[in-house]
């Protein structure tokens, strides 16, 4: 009878300790999205940066669809400083892929998780935007998929990459609010 106990109570301490598939040494620490500006009649687009500050929600809508920057907080070591015969870093993060899931609020209506491209890399112990389009118009259909305006999704998003040992690994999740605008748009912005 000991035994089993011993062994449940082991099985206790083991699933306390697990993460539920966060991740803390990658982990999404804003949703960004960057703002154009016109100067004669020419829109730039400036880069998405680790330091820009985070809206409470991103418009998606016809003239948006959702192309946003995951900050990731890249907390690994470089091993190099303490591995001085192979002195290589094997600790940058590269993306490959975005995985989301959705929920249109007040509808109960989930979506499966879909996966799309990512593009950008993440340095040992930096911070850094990770580009992707955030809502995919397969999952939604353009224009949101005749959601109605001023509805919000919430959606659940990690990445996935590698490290450039080449070992596989993810983000933590985070859980981000997207609002749809009406059919006439969102006032543009064509950084989205």
């Amino acid at each position: 009878m000991k035994a089993t106990r011993t062994v449940v109570l082991l099985a206790l301490l083991a699933a306390a300790c697990t993460t539920k598939g966060e991740n803390p040494a990658l982990v999404i620490t804003k949703v960004l999205t960057s703002k154009g500006t016109t100067t004669g009649g020419v829109v730039t687009c400036p880069t998405i940066a680790a330091g820009d500050t985070e809206q409470s929600f991103i418009n998606i809508g016809p003239d948006n669809f959702g192309q946003v920057g995951l900050v990731v907080d890249n907390r690994i070591v470089d091993p190099s400083t303490q591995n001085t015969v192979l002195r290589t870093n094997s600790a940058d993060f590269l993306p490959h892929q975005v995985v989301a899931g959705y929920e249109v609020l007040g509808t109960g209506t989930v979506n499966a998780p879909a996966t799309v491209a990512a593009a950008g890399d993440v340095p040992a112990k930096t911070a850094g935007p990770v580009i992707v389009p955030a809502l995919f118009p397969s999952t939604f259909g353009a224009a949101a998929g005749g959601i109605a305006a001023g509805t919000f999704i919430r959606a659940t998003l990690h990445l996935e990459g590698k490290l450039s040992d080449g070992s596989t690994v993810k983000t933590s999740e985070r859980e981000y609010l997207f609002r749809v605008c009406g059919a006439t748009g969102c006032a543009g912005n064509p950084c989205l």
